[in-house]
């Protein structure tokens, strides 16, 4: 199945879900590696998942890990991307030898001016941008014209207020580089099975 945006999918937690994802044409599944997270991912899953999966690639998603853990992981999991779900130093994500996508957070009360001059300077040390928000419910158009513009100015890919009823629209009207969803015990708030995601699949499926 080939899909005509680019899709991550995020804590993927089990070797069933990840051969799902991989066979709907998802280019990148992430695993929580987070050092202190309950939900973290144990070692030998991992190790199995990567395995048996082809065809996609493997992100790791860290928080406070240091870059020598985040290297050292990366190499014994064989990830090809890293995901920062948190701020880290410019002279961090230089230690780190994975392209990094980096997360970040809007609301209602972010100063766009502030977020632009952020990204502008995380630009060229990062691979993408993961644009997420628990403010925001959808991506609607109270959102959509600055998203737009940050589209028009970096690589992001949409993580949050997407599903089968607007994808179609925001991906046209924004034009991100791809979309994010959150897998493993939920995919996204209110998303709580893979049937909803086929939905969204089946919208940006290429014809």
């Amino acid at each position: 199945m080939a899909l005509r945006t680019s899709v991550i999918v995020n804590g993927i937690n089990n070797l069933s879900d990840a051969r799902y994802c991989a066979g709907m044409g998802v280019d990148v599944i992430g695993f929580n590696l987070k050092l202190d997270n309950p939900d973290r991912m144990q070692p030998d899953i991992v190790k199995e998942i990567a395995g048996w999966v082809a065809g996609v690639q493997l992100a790791g998603e860290f928080e406070r890990a240091k870059p020598e853990i985040i290297n050292e992981m990366a190499d014994t999991y064989g990830l090809h991307l890293i995901q920062l779900d948190i701020p880290y130093l410019i002279d961090e994500i230089e230690e780190i030898n994975r392209p990094v996508i980096q997360k970040v957070f809007i609301n209602k009360d972010t100063v766009e001016s502030e977020l632009l001059e952020m990204m502008e300077l995380y630009s060229p040390f990062v691979h993408a941008f993961m644009i997420y928000s628990s403010d925001f419910e959808a991506v609607d158009d109270t959102n959509t014209k600055f998203l737009r513009e940050l589209a028009s100015r970096f690589p992001i890919y949409l993580g949050f207020g997407l599903h089968k009823n607007n994808i179609s629209q925001a991906l046209k009207r924004i034009k991100p580089v791809g979309i994010g969803l959150q897998g493993g015990h939920e995919i996204k708030p209110g998303l709580k099975d893979f049937d909803e995601l086929q939905d969204i699949f089946e919208e940006i499926e290429e014809l």
